[in-house]
């Protein structure tokens, strides 16, 4: 909205101040639009802008980190002070790459934690920040995955895929096999997956992930994309055919790949 952006201009003077901190606080909290099912996107996205630039002081780095640190507990899930994580993590994204190396470590620091965390809001951020990189430079995205990768949790997995289902980035076809790639591996973990884990909130919250994201990979790279999908479809694993269906249903694949979404419905039909 036009009021966010006007109100925008007015509280960067006060990042100089940090005596004046807590009017940034509060004005972001007070236009949260939290409670409720969304909140303000348009002032949290404008917020991060400001930061998408070298000079970042110290104090309010440490301000930011203190609201991606705010806990469950203290902002249960939309609660309007949880406002305050999302927007910190956001903002970290945007100000990565201008960051020096040993801040830009910190920051990771930050994404990895906010990954795992126990509102949804605060791991959507952590996507949408590392998004935010990715736009820009992918190869720290890349670098940080794949060194995560091995020994990461489920959170973890669905905060890689939902920074990866990202269109503007996917037009590069290196990171759309990287994300195919990344998804094969994480399908194949799911075949080993026992009934019981399955059942936890991580693995659920893994698997809505893979329920979409799946198909934007496959929609820039058709060929290998159900390629991967007939492959996974031919296990006949109940998990997997929950996540392959979900995609199948897709209006981005539908529209346009009528006929081969058909021929992996068959292979899960026989």
């Amino acid at each position: 909205m036009k009021e966010d952006y006007d109100v925008i201009e007015k509280i960067i003077p006060l990042f100089d101040s940090k005596e004046r901190f807590a009017e940034i606080e509060n004005y972001l909290v007070a236009n949260s639009n939290l409670p409720s099912p969304r909140g303000n996107l348009t002032l949290a996205f404008k917020f991060a802008d400001c930061f998408e630039e070298k000079s970042l002081s110290r104090d309010l780095l440490d301000l930011l980190i203190k609201w991606v640190n705010i806990s469950p507990e203290e902002a249960p899930t939309n609660n309007p002070r949880e406002y305050l994580s999302f927007c910190g993590i956001l903002a970290l994204g945007a100000h990565y790459c201008y960051a020096e190396e040993e801040i830009k470590n910190l920051i990771m620091t930050q994404f990895k934690m906010a990954m795992n965390d126990k509102r949804w809001r605060t791991r959507e951020g952590a996507a949408m920040g590392l998004q935010r990189i990715a736009e820009k430079d992918f190869s720290p995205i890349k670098k940080h995955f794949t060194k995560w990768f091995s020994g990461s949790n489920y959170l973890e997995k669905r905060a890689f895929i939902a920074a990866l289902a990202h269109p503007p980035i996917l037009k590069n076809k290196e990171i759309a096999q990287y994300s195919l790639k990344m998804s094969a591996d994480i399908l194949n973990e799911i075949l080993s997956v026992s009934k019981p884990c399955r059942r936890t909130e991580e693995f659920t919250v893994l698997s809505k992930g893979l329920q979409y994201a799946l198909s934007v990979f496959v929609a820039d790279l058709p060929e290998e994309g159900f390629n991967l999908l007939k492959k996974y479809a031919e296990f006949n694993d109940p998990e997997l055919n929950k996540i392959i269906k979900s995609n199948l249903g897709k209006s981005r694949l539908t529209k346009k790949y009528g006929c081969m979404v058909d021929e992996v419905r068959n292979l899960m039909n026989r």
